[in-house]
């Protein structure tokens, strides 16, 4: 970390094992222009490791019986103007990427911006053909996501926001993760920039979104993405079939059986005789890199607001280091490199 701070990395880190935390620290500058620095209580963008709430708020209607994963979207909104998707394309379509409908960023995203507070608001946006039949392929989809959260709305009966916040974050006592409207502008918000070593390293960015929706975004911070995985390993959020199903291993189309391994909406895999999960999030001047073992109790988090060094790749190589010293191996299939060997160490 000391290596990667002076490459500018700005951001937290958390490593756990059960109820001990064994590592934090933060580093950086949570407010470059203003000279703020990171503490344990700056909270980072989420980008898209917020897709981890939408995935267990589905799973939670599903275990009340108020959501099928198999039914058609139009089954809970009947009045969806595209029939392929009405008719066709179900909520274990949209956790699982293989619902055929892409992202929502572009021209029409960016001139409604200012005016997506609500999950509703971005409706038009989502109004797309499957780019395939659903089922028979994989594309990595925010607007899946975001049609997710209004099937999550619709049948909750409850804000997707106070949803999320009423069943997941309370549960599990977050009291600094949220939704802040006007991009994030609230208390111990951390800024996006480059970072790096260029004479540019503090270039800030724009929040991807105002506000974060179902599709990722919000605010969190390493303690309180602990405390989620501690609740939802724990039993707080789902109840133990539940939290099976969440972390059962889906088997994609044919064609797309090389991608890496997933679970319903987020990352599963085979970790030292457990099974492991997570979410990374990234964007311009974000970076989050979640993982957690399912029985072990081990958690690693790393949040950024920079660009470089990227939180990924140095949430891999504390992976590497965590294993090598006999904790769970949390290193993604694919990835189980030697531990990275830094000039002088």
């Amino acid at each position: 970390m000391q290596d990667a701070a002076a490459e500018g990395f700005s951001g937290s880190v958390l490593i756990a094992a059960g109820g001990a935390v064994l590592f934090e620290q933060s580093y950086g500058q949570a407010d470059p222009v203003a000279g703020m620095p990171v503490t344990m209580a700056t909270r980072f963008n989420l980008a898209s490791s917020g897709k981890l709430f939408t995935a267990v708020a589905a799973v939670q209607l599903v275990q009340q019986g108020k959501l099928d994963l198999d039914a058609p979207v139009g089954r809970y909104l009947p009045d969806w103007p595209v029939p392929s998707v009405r008719d066709k394309v179900t909520a274990r379509h949209l956790l699982t990427h293989t619902a055929g409908l892409g992202a929502f960023w572009g021209p029409r995203f960016q001139a409604a911006r200012g005016g997506l507070n609500t999950l509703a608001d971005y409706r038009p946006l989502l109004l797309q053909e499957p780019a395939f039949e659903p089922g028979k392929g994989w594309q990595y989809s925010n607007s899946g996501f975001l049609l997710l959260g209004l099937m999550i709305e619709a049948a909750s009966g409850e804000d997707y926001y106070d949803y999320v916040r009423t069943h997941i974050f309370l549960p599990a006592g977050m009291t600094d993760t949220g939704y802040f409207a006007v991009d994030g502008k609230a208390e111990h918000v951390a800024v996006p920039h480059r970072g790096g070593t260029g004479a540019d390293r503090n270039t800030t960015y724009a929040m991807p979104e105002p506000r974060g929706a179902a599709a990722g975004g919000g605010y969190s911070t390493p303690r309180d993405l602990l405390k989620f995985h501690r609740a939802l390993t724990g039993g707080k959020l789902l109840n133990r079939p539940a939290f099976e199903l969440l972390l059962s291993a889906v088997d994609l189309p044919p064609a797309e059986r090389g991608r890496g391994p997933h679970g319903l909406g987020v990352l599963r895999y085979e970790a030292g005789g457990d099974i492991a999960y997570g979410h990374p999030g990234g964007a311009d001047g974000i970076g989050v890199d979640f993982r957690g073992g399912k029985s072990s109790g081990w958690a690693l988090i790393v949040m950024s607001n920079v660009g470089e060094p990227f939180a990924m790749k140095i949430g891999s190589d504390l992976a590497a280091l965590v294993a090598q010293a006999g904790g769970q191996d949390l290193r993604f299939p694919g990835m189980k490199q030697a531990v990275p060997r830094r000039p002088g160490s």
